[in-house]
């Protein structure tokens, strides 16, 4: 069954960044479950607004067709050694099924969080959008969405629907290319961008533990229950 999936997967490149293109697409490599898409960025002065041009573009070639998700990366997106097609599969149907329509692949941060499986968090507002799988019911909301000189697309999104999850451990994270197209203020020092991941799989880790050590407990009582019931 999971040899037959191959999910739309649109990664988003400046044109001049061949070298981003070229190690993202290293990334992809022998990954048959990506059904590989190239997409040309757009230019504006801030990078942010163009990023969000982008991805209007993509949910614009794709509203009209069969295509119930789609997944959207930027070209600094990593898989980590946690990534395994049956994980990834496995979550994002289980997503659609209690009505997710955003689900991330790895963040560098997020307010709030919730388990909601061992290895699935809702969230409430999160931070970096490298590698983001997109339900149908979202794509309408992104082409009503007026985003201005201000607004991030993490941001937006964040703000666009209660119904995000997050995936962990990461199965993507960042690649610090040293400079940001998007968010200038990771330009001005080298690694802050790892860091963010780090800090946000660092809270997640604690909430883990947490939930770990509740579900065992809840598990031994009602194994007591039903055994003395029997």
């Amino acid at each position: 069954m999971w040899d037959e999936i191959s999910i739309p997967t649109y990664i988003i490149n400046l044109k001049e960044r061949t070298e981003r293109l070229h190690r993202v697409l290293e990334e992809f490599e022998g990954k048959s479950e990506f059904d590989i898409h190239i997409i040309e960025a757009f230019h504006h002065k801030i990078g942010a607004v163009g990023l969000w041009q982008s991805i209007v573009k993509i949910i614009k070639e794709v509203i009209d067709g069969e295509d119930d998700l789609i997944i959207i990366c930027e070209d600094d997106h990593t898989f980590t050694s946690h990534y395994k097609k049956k994980i990834l599969i496995q979550n994002i149907l289980e997503a659609a099924g209690q009505g997710v329509e955003l689900l991330s692949g790895g963040i560098g941060g997020f307010g709030n969080a919730i388990p909601i499986t061992k290895n699935r968090y809702w969230i409430d507002s999160f931070w970096c959008t490298q590698f983001m799988v997109l339900y149908r019911p979202i794509f309408q909301k992104i082409l009503n969405e007026k985003f201005n000189d201000f607004d991030t697309a993490d941001g937006i999104f964040s703000e666009l629907t209660s119904h995000k999850m997050v995936i962990y451990p990461f199965i993507s994270i960042q690649h610090d290319f040293g400079y940001s197209d998007v968010t200038k203020s990771n330009d001005k020092m080298s690694g802050l961008i790892t860091l963010h991941f780090e800090n946000a799989n660092m809270r997640l880790k604690q909430y883990n533990n947490v939930y770990e050590k509740y579900l065992k407990s809840t598990n031994n009582i009602n194994h007591k229950l039903n055994h003395k019931n029997d």
